[in-house]
């Protein structure tokens, strides 16, 4: 496992982390999720919007990110975001952080970060779970042909212990067909978020499962 570079560009290792996602629905055959609803007909577009969001990541001071690679073929298999609370000091070492954009990344990761509804109450929203405090799991992709095979497991495990040595709950909101996977590794469901697609012109409810795993605190402490 290894950090994703802190100067990405679009003729470096970018274009085969966006393929991972792009790929999961948008193979063939295709595995679509709920969660699609919103993009354009057309895929580079899509492509184009998605790069310029990931970029961003990689000015934001609290945002890590991890790739796992094929060391007989250097393939991307799979990569991981994480949200990392201003608490956790374990992920610090040879961390940087790279300005996409020169001076207007800063101003530009701002205004691209998910903020609440107009008029919503932010402190009740934060106060429900306390991310702020917790370890995030943003996002964990692995590429269709590596599934499987251990590679969540790799990213995962040594952020954990990392968690656990520093006592630090860890959040993720899940899709359906990863909440099994992450309950093998000690998260609960407490929450569920459910969309209703009616409103994008689908049938039916996306949802997706609120997790945290309590940290496995070493009983030498």
């Amino acid at each position: 496992m290894a950090r994703l570079p802190s100067n990405p560009s679009p003729s470096g290792s970018l274009p085969s982390l966006l393929s991972s996602r792009f790929t999961l629905s948008r193979c063939t055959p295709p595995i679509q999720t709920p969660f699609d609803y919103f993009w354009p007909p057309s895929l580079e577009s899509m492509r184009e919007w998605t790069t310029k969001r990931f970029l961003l990541r990689f000015a934001n001071p609290r945002d890590q990110q991890f790739k796992l690679v094929d060391i007989e073929t250097g393939d991307l298999v799979a990569f991981i975001r994480w949200d990392v609370p201003e608490s956790m000091k374990g992920l610090d070492d040879g961390f940087e952080v790279f300005k996409v954009f020169g001076d207007e990344s800063e101003e530009m990761t701002k205004e691209n970060d998910s903020t609440p509804p107009e008029g919503a109450n932010e402190e009740k929203m934060s106060e429900k779970w306390d991310t702020k405090n917790m370890l995030v799991l943003g996002l964990l992709c692995t590429h269709p042909a590596y599934q499987s095979q251990g590679a969540a497991k790799a990213l995962m495990e040594s952020v954990f212990t990392i968690a656990d040595n520093e006592g630090i709950q860890v959040y993720v909101e899940s899709l359906s067909n990863a909440t099994g996977l992450y309950k093998r590794y000690g998260f609960k469901e407490i929450d569920r978020l459910e969309f209703d697609l009616s409103k994008a012109g689908r049938e039916g409810k996306a949802v997706m499962d609120i997790m945290i795993r309590e940290p496995n605190v070493p009983t030498n402490k």
